[in-house]
Order: structure tokens, then sequence, then C-alpha cells
């Protein structure tokens, strides 16, 4: 799979992690005005993610900035970021997917 294949991929994937959470955005707001939505920040100190947010935004505006940065990489540190970045979409995809049917139970 070409370089370019690979990002193109990769924003297809960034694309429906920024809808999704949008959403589900949109339900923690509605989820905090009935006061059932206490939390610090989504994802722990341990994962790969620089930012800490009670959002999922904050965290996909970080993907993307990745994505954009290892754009203009050299191959060699491409290799190295390319499954950080990888590891993030899978975080935010199981993450999302999980709150989304946390809300369905409910």
């Amino acid at each position: 799979m070409s370089k370019e294949s690979v990002q193109a991929q990769l924003q297809e994937n960034i694309k429906i992690i920024y809808h999704r959470a949008v959403d589900a955005d949109q339900a923690l707001l509605e989820l905090r005005k009935q006061k059932t939505a206490s939390f610090a920040h989504i994802f722990a100190n341990d994962t790969p993610f620089q930012n800490h947010s009670d959002t999922f935004l904050p965290y996909v505006e970080e993907l993307a900035a990745d994505l954009q940065a290892i754009q203009t990489e050299t191959e060699e540190n491409y290799q190295k970021k390319l499954p950080v970045i990888v590891v993030k979409i899978e975080l935010l995809f199981k993450t999302l997917n999980a709150f989304k049917d946390k809300l369905k139970t409910k």
C-alpha cells in the first residue's frame, strides 16, 4: 500500500471519527445538563493522546494535526509516528462505539 493510499485511508477514518465525535459531544452535553456525566477527561493519562478533555473533539483535532504533521516527515520518522496515529484512531473508534452502545442501553 502506498504512502498516499495510507494517508487517504487515515483521513477517511478521521472524517468518520469526527462525525461520531460531534454526536457524542452533543450527547455528553445533554448528560451534563442532567448531571449524569461528571468526569475530568475521556482518556486516561497512559494513552498516546497529549490532550486531556472531557469532550471528544479535542482528541480528534490532535489526531488530525498528527496526520498533517507526518505528511512532511522523512520516511523514517513517518514509519515511527504512523503506529501512534493508528493507535489513536483505534482508541477513538473503540471509545466512541462503547459510548454509543452505553447510550442505547439507557
